[in-house]
């Protein structure tokens, strides 16, 4: 079973030309883009993959390391706030969302 927030040891069973799909079981295939993946990655390797959602929240893939998993705790900078919730700096191209509404009030 895949984990969302976690690397994966997830196949490569699928090329594109703009990556590869691995077979995450019961999440579908989830793209890997070619940046983001290993140098000479090819169908039936297995990729130790980060798995999160996009900015439209897809599943997607990367092999780059986040500064922070599910299940753990870390000190990330503010890159930004918005109306919506602040967006913090984890490493990824993407940065973290954390709605308002999953956050603590202020006392």
């Amino acid at each position: 079973m895949s984990q969302v927030g976690k690397f994966n040891n997830l196949e490569v069973v699928n090329e594109v030309p703009f990556g590869f799909y691995l077979d995450a079981g019961d999440k579908g295939q989830i793209l890997l883009p070619t940046k983001n993946a290993p140098l000479g990655c090819k169908l039936g390797d297995m990729i130790n993959a980060f798995i999160y959602h996009d900015s439209d929240d897809r599943l997607i893939a990367t092999i780059k390391r986040p500064k922070v998993y599910v299940d753990h705790c870390a000190y990330l900078k503010v890159v930004s706030i918005t109306k919506v919730g602040v967006f913090l700096d984890w490493g990824l191209e993407k940065d973290l969302l954390v709605p308002f509404s999953e956050q603590e009030p202020h006392v």
